[in-house]
């Protein structure tokens, strides 16, 4: 008999400790069925680069690639797709694995603006003062050939000899880029922006020898003016200089002479 109530006893235990399991089981289930499971975290294409790039690095198929990355992290400016930055050129150093903004990149046939990235490697930016007629009425932009013509007092011992000269200094020359007072952040009216605004200077891309003579006949006091080209004539016209006697000569004028 009381090896029979015993197993009784075990029994119910049992049946006691699975129904507490159970019970167990089932809160666990609830509470973690109200727990919010965490939101996904939005993420979008963004252009990396795959290589290491140096600094006025064309941009190849091969340098960047596309990955995903978490939206809250990518900046505004960066590149979404292949075709942003392909055949771009780079205005910084870029690691593998880096973003590419597309502020670091330019376009090798923009005009006017990165003169340095842009322009041959052989060449300087000379920035020209804008004196000219044509300059001062902001009739030239960025990508416009043109010619420097220069008349320049010239001094002589002999009678006859000396006197002003004007001869063509520079020709095909490329404007490459136009400065204006609002270009260096300074607030202009809109009436003004309006209106013809001068621009301070034009800036040209030229061998190092050429900027010497330009620096030489403006410490000399040389007049210029720009003479504008068609957008097709690149070539290089002889001209002759031109002084009193050419003119003289070319027109056939003749001096009077005193009795």
């Amino acid at each position: 008999m009381k090896r029979r109530s015993g197993c009784i006893w075990i029994a119910a235990g049992m049946l006691i400790a699975l129904t507490a399991g159970l019970l167990a089981y089932a809160a666990i289930r609830r509470a973690s069925s109200l727990v919010p499971l965490a939101p996904e975290v939005p993420t979008v294409d963004v252009v990396v680069a795959a290589r290491a790039l140096a600094i006025r690095g064309q941009i190849q198929p091969d340098d960047v690639e596309l990955r995903r990355a978490p939206a809250d992290i990518v900046p505004e400016s960066a590149a979404r797709r292949l075709d942003q930055v392909v055949g771009l050129l780079t205005m910084v150093p870029l690691a593998p694995d880096e973003m590419i903004l597309t502020t670091n990149v330019v376009s090798p046939t923009m005009k006017g603006e990165h003169v340095a990235f842009l322009m041959d490697q052989t060449k300087v930016a000379m920035a020209f003062p804008a004196n000219d007629l044509l300059s001062r009425n902001d009739l030239l932009k960025a990508g416009d050939r043109v010619d420097l013509l220069y008349s320049l007092d010239i001094e002589a011992g002999g009678e006859g000899e000396g006197g002003v000269v004007t001869f063509n200094a520079l020709q095909n020359l490329e404007v490459a880029a136009v400065v204006h007072t609002y270009d260096l952040g300074v607030e202009v009216s809109t009436e003004a922006r309006g209106r013809v605004v001068a621009p301070l200077a034009i800036i040209f891309a030229l061998d190092p020898q050429d900027a010497l003579v330009l620096k030489h006949l403006q410490d000399t006091g040389a007049t210029v003016d720009i003479v504008l080209r068609a957008p097709e004539a690149t070539q290089v016209i002889e001209t002759q200089p031109v002084n009193i006697n050419y003119v003289i000569d070319r027109y056939r004028i003749r001096i009077p002479v005193e009795p």
